[in-house]
């Protein structure tokens, strides 16, 4: 295992070195030109993005998270170094870089968004909307904006979308989509599909507010479609419900970017927990409570569900699944995991909708095209899925931990921060390999009588988190797994929580971060681990890789994000400390 570390003092001489000259010799009028420079972003690019740019959260409509670019790579990363350091808002920091022609778009906590320069971070513009008195405790969160035409399009955390010019920052259109008064908002980022801006709500705990996922016409703000995420009356799925009045079905939050096929013409979305947590508190009784924790895939144009795979029928425990989809064309031949549809022929060929898209920490294969189950393989320990029923589609839960009672705790592995969160995994074409972060730790929860508060549901139950069994204090867990196959390639074990978002590149190497500061460069083939650097905290931010001049630049927002810091005490940072760092090679 090569491994090179950079001591503090090491650190912040690099970065002396290496940003003081280009920061002084910058002229505002330098900075201006590049923004005069900035051309529009097309659909074409949107569909095949230029290997230098990074225009929308996962970087394509598959939400890969993966670069092209190859000049860092495995023989190399162990010279990487500061190029330049930017101090971002406070708040919550969960922000992914978007860069294109020079310019970087940084959209932070509460839509504090900055405009940058890509050669040394000195900044072109920045817009701040105003704040309101959000019912929602974790409404201020934003992951990511998108890129199109000369546009920079905002989902707020006061449920509106906005658009803003990309050479100014001034506001050219303000769509009011949701109701911030009564907790719904927007906490993931929009993604532009075919000239709409397509984004799903959050925060629907509330009276009568079930979620949806809206299109706007990119150019006017105009809504073009709107699918909710709960059937209404004499829909689809409306029974799945029981006899719950229709102002008491809430939840169903979409609260994370959709992925898209441009060939099958398909959006797929995720979908989160039904409110309140429990069957005994929202009196759904044994019904799957439609469509909450599941995948949707929907038709383009109109915002019909075309399919759907529920992953968890009646949650009880909060174990959302409103995570990223990928789509990725592979081989489909299931080795030994643990669920898999006998009835497929192995070897064949097919697009599929993968990763890890719930807490649960399970990857799962669907097609496309169908929805059809395929395979689906446990990354951590998890004791809530027990069977899968592949010809109905039908997930089977432990029924020794269902409808748990008020005040009786039940154990549940994972926890409700999940084997993984809203953290994304990532795909490696080179490997045909996905790559996640997760954490085994589990919980015992206990259900609480319910009190109707708006804008809020974590009062749901009360829980104690525990290390997994077995886990011998190991909390922290990166595996990279074999997409034809669904068996693992290698899988990393360590003490600190790895709560960070996956980054792979063309130059063979998979970035991540950790609860105790340090962002990696494992080899994607091997996993050894090739180069680290202490941050000045975790990284809640989606990490990025950009092209500019010829030079190739790895960028990480550091600050906020889920984290396991509560099992490991020994492991601390001070709880603050958003900055944006970017490395190069020397």
């Amino acid at each position: 295992m090569r491994m090179v570390r950079l001591g503090i003092l090491g650190f912040f001489l690099t970065s002396v070195l290496v940003i003081s000259a280009p920061v002084w010799a910058q002229r505002p009028a330098e900075t201006s030109a590049v923004a005069a420079a900035y051309t529009p972003v097309t659909d074409e690019q949107l569909v095949d993005p230029p290997d230098s740019d990074w225009l929308m959260w996962r970087r394509s409509y598959g939400h890969w998270g993966h670069s092209p670019l190859s000049q860092i790579n495995t023989s190399n990363v162990d010279t990487l170094r500061l190029a330049w350091a930017w101090t971002m808002a406070e708040g919550l920091q969960e922000t992914t870089p978007l860069v294109h022609d020079g310019m970087m778009f940084l959209v932070q906590s509460c839509d504090f968004v900055e405009a940058l320069d890509v050669r040394d971070g000195s900044r072109i513009w920045q817009y701040r909307r105003e704040q309101v008195d959000h019912a929602a405790r974790l409404s201020c969160a934003n992951r990511s904006g998108a890129l199109y035409e000369d546009k920079l399009f905002v989902a707020t955390h006061d449920a509106h979308l906005i658009a803003l010019d990309v050479r100014t920052g001034e506001v050219v259109w303000d769509e009011e989509v949701g109701d911030w008064t009564i907790g719904q908002h927007y906490s993931g980022g929009p993604m532009v599909i075919k000239g709409r801006v397509v984004a799903g709500m959050s925060g629907c705990y509330h009276l009568n507010t079930r979620c949806w996922v809206s299109a706007h016409n990119a150019d006017t703000g105009a809504e073009e479609w709107r699918t909710y995420t709960i059937p209404g009356r004499g829909e689809f799925g409306y029974d799945s419900w029981g006899d719950v009045p229709d102002e008491d079905r809430r939840g169903g939050s979409a609260w994370n970017s959709p992925s898209f096929d441009p060939e099958l013409n398909l959006i797929y979305t995720g979908v989160g927990v039904p409110i309140p947590w429990g069957s005994v508190q929202r009196g759904t009784g044994d019904g799957d409570v439609l469509y909450t924790n599941s995948t949707l895939a929907l038709n383009a144009d109109t915002g019909e569900i075309v399919w759907y795979f529920q992953h968890i029928p009646n949650d009880e425990w909060d174990l959302d699944h409103p995570f990223a989809r990928l789509v990725v064309e592979t081989e489909v031949s299931p080795g030994a995991v643990e669920w898999k549809n006998n009835a497929i022929t192995p070897g064949r060929r097919r697009k599929i909708v993968t990763g890890i898209p719930g807490k649960t920490g399970i990857v799962w294969a669907l097609d496309a095209a169908t929805g059809a189950f395929l395979w689906a393989q446990p990354t951590i320990e998890q004791n809530v899925v027990e069977d899968i029923d592949a010809e109905s589609r039908r997930v089977i839960l432990n029924q020794a931990i269902k409808f748990p009672k008020v005040g009786e705790p039940v154990f549940v592995c994972p926890s409700v921060l999940g084997g993984i969160n809203w953290q994304a995994t990532a795909y490696h074409p080179g490997t045909n390999t996905l790559y996640a972060s997760t954490n085994n730790v589990c919980n015992n929860l206990t259900l609480n009588e319910f009190r109707d508060r708006s804008g809020a549901h974590h009062g749901s139950a009360r829980i104690a988190q525990v290390p997994a069994p077995n886990s011998n204090g190991q909390i922290g867990q990166f595996v990279a797994m074999n997409l034809a196959t669904g068996e693992p390639l290698w899988t990393h074990r360590q003490r600190a929580g790895i709560a960070g978002s996956v980054l792979t590149t063309g130059g063979g190497l998979v970035f991540v971060t950790d609860d105790a500061r340090r962002f990696r460069a494992f080899d994607a083939s091997t996993g050894d681990i090739l180069w680290e650097q202490l941050l000045n905290s975790s990284a809640g931010g989606f990490p990025v890789s950009y092209e500019h001049d010829g030079v190739q630049y790895v960028a990480i927002a550091a600050g906020g994000g889920i984290n396991f810091r509560g099992l490991t005490p020994e492991i601390t940072q001070p709880g603050r400390g958003n900055m944006l760092f970017v490395f190069r090679l020397p």
